[in-house]
């Protein structure tokens, strides 16, 4: 549009094409008791007038990336869901109806809230789960808060090889947190370091201040089910993350839970190799990643090796606050003041888009 134009643009011109696709669903999902951000109603007109982009951050110029997954609001109790569109008659809504089912304290699979089929075929479904966030940010404040993520992700990944179900695609983006305690205001489903999507100050509480904090496997797009169980499993392929796994092979069959088991030792380094404090655990990430898979041990056997090093430490040095390793200069020194004030609550000032 040429600046100064007072000619309107179409609304659908200033969205993606997936996000067209989600307005046309936004009827019918308030029909059953779901509302979207107002960018993706019908009626939606930007709240920054009629130019195709603005240079002034607003709520509603925040567009999603990935065209499966978005976040609402459930009318009848306001909580914030997650939605992500699958095929209705694909392995995984199998997977997360078997999981979500099990009562078990063990099990860290996120919860399924409700299953949308989608007209006019019902050949596409949506998984509804709880609004949920990554769970290496807000950074972790001290060991203590390691240990506890990493507790819950080993008692995961054991229930979920209990029960016959391998992850297989473990990594930081399929590993999740309940804000709620952590983040009490909330965040933005784009813009997770943002409170609603506008620059400003982005603060949380220190988990260990809040413990305990309740985190979640997510994601069971490739996941696989072994009705005989993890000892006689065996696939083959290779992975979109962590390509670089010993035994993946085309033609060469191998166990896919020693994958999983991998996988979440190399997520344990990645958080290690950021955060120097907590070396002492790496003898429990390197036996999970052997490269002889017969080497890696069970989770519940590399959970125990976890608690007997946490409990090595003396209780004030585990919950002493830790530095993150980078190369953001001004991070570290935020850090080092965390240090000195020994706060249970922090903030960081988000940018914008």
């Amino acid at each position: 549009m040429v600046p100064g134009s007072t000619t309107e643009p179409p609304v659908s011109s200033l969205l993606f094409k997936h996000e067209r696709e989600w307005v046309d669903m936004q009827p019918f999902l308030l029909s059953v008791g779901y509302k979207l951000r107002p960018r993706y109603d019908p009626n939606w007109f930007p709240s920054w007038g009629n130019t195709y982009v603005t240079e002034e951050p607003h709520e509603d110029a925040l567009s999603s990336m990935r065209s499966d997954v978005l976040d609402a609001i459930r009318i009848a109790d306001n909580q914030r869901v997650v939605l992500k569109r699958i095929q209705t008659n694909s392995r995984e809504i199998k997977i997360i109806q078997y999981l979500s089912q099990i009562q078990d304290p063990r099990n860290h699979t996120i919860p399924l809230l409700d299953v949308i089929l989608l007209p006019p075929d019902n050949s596409c479904s949506l998984l509804v789960t709880p609004y949920t966030r990554r769970f290496n940010h807000p950074a972790f404040h001290c060991r203590a808060e390691y240990v506890e993520a990493m507790q819950q992700f080993l008692e995961g990944l054991q229930f979920m090889h209990d029960h016959g179900v391998s992850h297989f695609d473990i990594a930081p983006q399929n590993m999740m947190m309940d804000e709620s305690r952590v983040v009490p205001t909330g965040s933005h489903f784009t813009s997770p370091k943002s409170h609603t999507g506008y620059p400003g100050i982005f603060s949380w509480n220190n988990r260990c201040s809040v413990s305990p904090v309740r985190y979640y496997y997510i994601d069971f797009g490739l996941s696989m089910y072994f009705r005989k169980g993890r000892d006689a499993a065996l696939t083959t392929g290779t992975l979109r993350t962590f390509n670089t796994i010993p035994e993946l092979s085309l033609t060469v069959p191998y166990n896919p839970f020693k994958v999983d088991i991998f996988q979440l030792g190399l997520t344990m380094h990645k958080l290690i190799d950021t955060y120097p404090a907590l070396k002492p655990f790496r003898p429990v990430a390197d036996r999970m990643t052997s490269t002889d898979p017969n080497d890696r041990p069970e989770p519940v056997e590399s959970l125990q090796e976890l608690n007997i090093i946490a409990n090595q430490i003396p209780p004030q040095k585990l919950r002493a606050p830790i530095v993150e390793k980078t190369g953001r200069a001004s991070y570290i020194a935020r850090s080092a003041m965390n240090i000195v004030r020994r706060e249970s609550s922090r903030q960081e000032r988000y940018q914008g888009y």
